[in-house]
């Protein structure tokens, strides 16, 4: 059965009385807007069925990842089953911490970004650097200092993850920098100026499908859309 939930969580109404040891296996795909099926993995996929009857068990599911967007899921139930069951599927949201716990980070936060990993980015504006958390809050490493070369930043904002790229929006420096997660320096685009790709003040940085880059460039009051080689493609002024 092909099925399409929503990120967060979808439930399908069934007749169906699970027996012990039968296989159930579904196929689900995760979408975004427009009806466009999420392309990457990496989404923490849960799912159950849920026998209508309290009095009964539920029986979890085993989820497999393509890497797509589409997921697996495998039921075997190991009890009998006497109602129908509602298959319920989810997308499983971790806290970054306990919610008594704060992370502390002194340079002025002013962007983050999750990777893959679940180790959580902060860029600093103040101290000019991204620091890495881990999910108990404990910080990993720095990458960078104040500077304008490369790898360094002269207060960085927004920020964004792509597998192991980062991109960072390095506002005070009027560039945008692209760089390892682990914090290697590969490459930057760094014209400064109201024209055509040039940035003044960039404050955020997202990377599309196509690894095209848009930037909102603040204080020229537009965003700006790069192609994959970095080349200017269009703009938008309000």
């Amino acid at each position: 059965m092909d099925s399409s939930p929503s990120p967060s969580q979808s439930t399908w109404s069934s007749k169906l009385v699970a027996k012990v040891n039968e296989v159930y296996g579904v196929k689900v795909e995760t979408m975004i807007s427009k009806g466009e099926r999420y392309p990457y993995g990496g989404l923490q996929v849960k799912a159950e069925l849920r026998p209508k009857s309290q009095d009964e068990a539920v029986i979890p599911g085993e989820v497999e990842d393509h890497g797509d967007g589409t997921y697996t899921i495998t039921l075997t139930p190991q009890t009998a089953q006497k109602s129908p069951c509602d298959l319920h599927v989810r997308r499983k949201y971790n806290t970054l911490c306990n919610p008594d716990q704060v992370i502390s980070c002194s340079g002025g936060p002013s962007g983050i970004a999750i990777h893959d990993s679940e180790d959580i980015y902060v860029s600093c504006k103040s101290d000019g650097s991204i620091h890495v958390f881990d999910q108990a809050g404990q910080q990993r490493r720095t990458i960078g200092s104040s500077g304008s070369g490369n790898g360094h930043f002269g207060g960085p904002r927004g920020l964004f993850i792509k597998g192991d790229v980062m991109y960072v929006a390095d506002c005070g420096n009027h560039h945008i920098q692209k760089l390892t997660t682990e914090g290697q320096f590969l490459q930057k685009f760094d014209q400064f100026g109201s024209g055509q790709g040039q940035f003044n003040k960039p404050f955020s940085v997202i990377v599309d499908q196509r690894d095209r880059l848009i930037v909102a460039d603040h204080w020229n009051h537009r965003v700006v859309l790069l192609d994959e080689a970095w080349h200017l493609a269009k703009y938008h002024r309000r």
